[in-house]
């Protein structure tokens, strides 16, 4: 992994922290999602997950997910089915809104990330490191405060 691979990694601990906290995201007058719900979005995009699978990979609670599924279920980017295997678990899929929303954030992270690399690129592999040593302070600040 590259050092601003490293960096980006820890930017973004800190990103998702204070975006899952934050004030909706608006998308468009009429949608609002926030930075949880984008990223689920971007998770089911490439397979349909249960909660327990979202919880898992987002590093959240399911009542959490559980939460940021229903919002997207009502502005009709995700559906939910009873998987045929397991009557108890739901599966989540992303409608054809919930694929456009999804590339739409895929794209703006894309472009976040050409940019952090452009700005660490400017700074000496030393320096980088102090960087990534910072974040990982800084994220750690929330866990010594839990």
């Amino acid at each position: 992994m590259s050092q601003s691979d490293n960096i980006i990694q820890e930017l973004n601990t800190f990103v998702q922290t204070y975006a899952a906290n934050s004030e909706f995201i608006r998308t468009t007058a009429a949608q609002q999602i926030n930075a949880t719900q984008a990223h689920l979005l971007m998770l089911l995009q490439s397979n349909n997950a249960t909660n327990s699978i979202l919880a898992e990979k987002m590093n959240l609670t399911k009542p959490a997910i559980t939460k940021a599924i229903k919002n997207l279920t009502a502005h009709g980017y995700v559906t939910a089915t009873q998987d045929a295997n397991d009557k108890r678990s739901v599966n989540y899929a992303l409608t054809p809104e919930g694929i456009q929303l999804a590339l739409q954030h895929q794209q703006s992270h894309q472009d976040l990330h050409q940019t952090i690399d452009h700005t660490i690129a400017g700074f000496e592999p030393q320096q980088q490191q102090t960087i990534i040593e910072f974040l990982v302070k800084i994220n750690q600040l929330g866990e010594n405060h839990s």
